[in-house]
């Protein structure tokens, strides 16, 4: 019995969405930079949260019993800093395309290896966000609901 949460964070990482980096755990950065935009990152504080495991069949417990894992992964999307230029909210409806594109990827890619679903659960935070320096940027975060199965 083995988890895959870093098996599915590396083919999160490896998804292509055309003008955004997608960082995999071990890219996480101190502190991004105008330079670094746009970009989907692990989101440091509370990557997996909503952990849960059900009990599928009868057996013994670590060797036969089927169980399902249940656990969101939450990501931030930082599109550009806050301030940035007088193009900022010019620049929104590109924002909001590739923050779609990024959904997009994750709902219709099926090499994303180590789950049997994953399912965009919510964006929030549509607006400033931190990078984690604390730094401004405008984008979201997301939170991605993960279905895994175990033995």
């Amino acid at each position: 019995m083995t988890l895959a949460i870093m098996t599915v964070a590396d083919s999160i990482a490896a998804l292509e969405v055309a003008g955004v980096r997608i960082l995999d755990l071990d890219q996480v950065p101190d502190a991004l930079t105008e330079r670094d935009c746009p970009v989907l990152f692990p989101e440091p504080l509370n990557y997996v949260t909503e952990f849960s495991v059900e009990r599928n069949s009868t057996g013994a417990d670590l060797t036969e019993a089927r169980k399902t894992a249940y656990y969101t992964l939450n990501y931030t999307f930082a599109y550009m800093p806050v301030g940035s230029g007088r193009t900022g909210l010019s620049r929104y409806d590109d924002m909001i395309r590739k923050l779609f594109a990024i959904i997009d990827q994750v709902i219709l890619n099926s090499t994303i290896t180590g789950l049997v679903d994953i399912e965009p659960q919510e964006m929030v935070e549509l607006g400033p966000v931190p990078d984690p320096a604390g730094n401004q940027f405008l984008g979201c975060r997301l939170r991605f609901r993960c279905m895994e199965f175990i033995n």
